[in-house]
């Protein structure tokens, strides 16, 4: 068991790291659709022209702060769940319910990855590119559908742990990793 909590504990810390870079590129990603439409505004308004750009960048980069934030969510219980069988149950059963959910989270993650690779390796093997001002390619827009599900199965890996954890007699919420850190 003592080596299920040291794994545990690696994890939680990497997931920390990714949760933190997740968030900050979501944060950075909507701070620049937020500004970059604001100035098309003024520029349009005070010159009458506009770059196409400005509009088109921020729909694109879309994928890019949506799929990687899945994972925080989860991660946080910030995601939309029914809570009905969780509130009627306690203890033991209440932990096997929370580690067969993070099974089927991770499960899916995982065939959802696989599947973003393929798809994203067959946008690159196509080599099309956006009909935008700036070129980009489309596989770069659509890797953010792999990286988020491989973001969301490290989560779920994580709280799978946690509830095999607490099954044992573990329970390792926030303040027992601190304390045994």
């Amino acid at each position: 068991m003592n080596a299920v909590v040291l794994i545990y504990r690696i994890l939680r810390r990497i997931n920390d790291v990714i949760a933190a870079v997740a968030m900050a590129l979501g944060m950075a990603i909507v701070a620049f659709a937020a500004i970059s439409l604001f100035a098309a505004a003024i520029e349009r308004h005070v010159s009458g022209r506009g770059y196409a750009w400005m509009n088109d960048l921020p729909p694109f980069l879309l994928p890019w702060c949506v799929f990687p934030l899945m994972g925080v969510l989860y991660r946080s219980g910030r995601h939309i769940s029914v809570e009905v069988a969780p509130s009627l149950l306690g203890g033991h059963r209440r932990h096997a319910l929370e580690f067969a959910i993070s099974v089927i989270v991770f499960s899916s993650a995982v065939y959802f990855c696989h599947a973003g690779i393929d798809a994203t390796g067959f946008f690159r093997m196509l080599g099309e590119v956006t009909e935008t001002e700036i070129r980009l390619p489309f596989w770069a827009l659509y890797a953010a559908f792999p990286t988020g599900f491989a973001i969301l199965a490290l989560f779920a890996l994580e709280a799978m742990l946690r509830s095999a954890l607490a099954m044992g007699g573990r329970p390792m919420d926030e303040a027992a990793v601190e304390a045994n850190s």
